[in-house]
């Protein structure tokens, strides 16, 4: 859940004192988005790159993974989490509206506004997934964004960025207990918890290290490389435990190029799904996919 009580760039949603029962039935401007009229145009500039496809896409994939935490079974059980829901798939709509490339894809407006109609139903959280998703992959393709690295990224690299950037926050295990941590309103993630990671896949963290996360403590790093952000998001999702592999074990290369996209773009429950053989023998694959590295060759 973000943390709507604490600014990110000077900006955040000024929604704290509006009642749950006016969001609801509300579209959601993207002019809320900051908390007012910029005095002059290079303060403007300044905000500008904000409107972009990745940043809708981003909002999109955050409601496919934490609608959940809002409705189970047709009911609110978090009002706050269910309000925020509205709030970001109705900015997302909005800010898509002054983005070209979403803009000249009426299909896309017409998913996300169905996307809008399924949260205020309260539908089941797979159903708003896979609308959020068809969405958000409608998005890329319309952007032409990369959803993969050209090649597996470097998990040494990834550590050593991780180390010089992350662990003040996330800690050095990655598990959200960075010395910094306990100064933050919002809490950062922790990687090595199953439940929250199930649903994060590489592009989610990579979007999310980009960007930043609106409204939350977690800062954009837009300054790395494409290769250097992939890097640290195969890394991340490498921290979590999984079955433990002889140290000679690594992926045969043909293996590795077919899967690379699918270990790029689907968290571990969805991965999971795709790969063949039985359960032992697909925990093992998703361990080597998530294990495996261009130092690994």
């Amino acid at each position: 859940m973000m943390d709507k009580n604490l600014a990110v760039s000077g900006r955040k949603y000024p929604l704290q004192c509006m009642a749950s029962s006016a969001l609801a039935s509300m579209a959601i401007s993207a002019s809320l988005l900051y908390l007012g009229v910029l005095a002059n145009a290079s303060a403007q500039e300044s905000i500008r790159p904000a409107y972009t496809a990745d940043f809708v896409a981003q909002m999109l994939d955050y409601v496919s993974r934490d609608y959940a935490l809002a409705v189970s079974n047709g009911k609110i059980i978090d009002e706050d989490e269910y309000v925020e829901q509205l709030v970001v798939s109705g900015s997302a709509l909005e800010v898509g509206d002054q983005v070209k490339a979403i803009r000249s894809q009426p299909a896309i407006r017409i998913d996300i506004a169905r996307l809008i109609e399924l949260i205020k139903e309260k539908a089941q959280p797979e159903a708003i997934k896979k609308q959020a998703l068809k969405a958000r992959d409608a998005i890329y393709v319309a952007a032409g964004t990369a959803t993969a690295p050209r090649n597996w990224p470097s998990l040494t690299l990834g550590k050593q960025i991780f180390t010089a950037n992350c662990t003040s926050c996330h800690g050095a295990m990655g598990n959200g207990r960075g010395v910094a941590a306990q100064t933050l309103a919002s809490k950062p993630m922790n990687f090595l918890d199953s439940a929250r990671m199930a649903s994060m896949s590489p592009m989610s963290v990579f979007t999310s290290v980009k960007l930043g996360v609106q409204n939350t403590a977690m800062p954009s790093f837009s300054s790395l490389t494409e290769d250097e952000l992939w890097a640290v998001s195969f890394y991340a999702l490498s921290l979590r435990p999984r079955m433990e592999l002889p140290v000679a074990a690594k992926l045969d290369q043909t293996a590795a190029d077919l899967w690379l996209k699918a270990a790029a773009t689907l968290p571990d429950e969805e991965l999971m799904q795709t790969l063949p053989g039985s359960s032992s023998e697909r925990l093992k694959s998703l361990a080597l996919l998530r294990s495996h590295s261009e130092d690994r060759k």
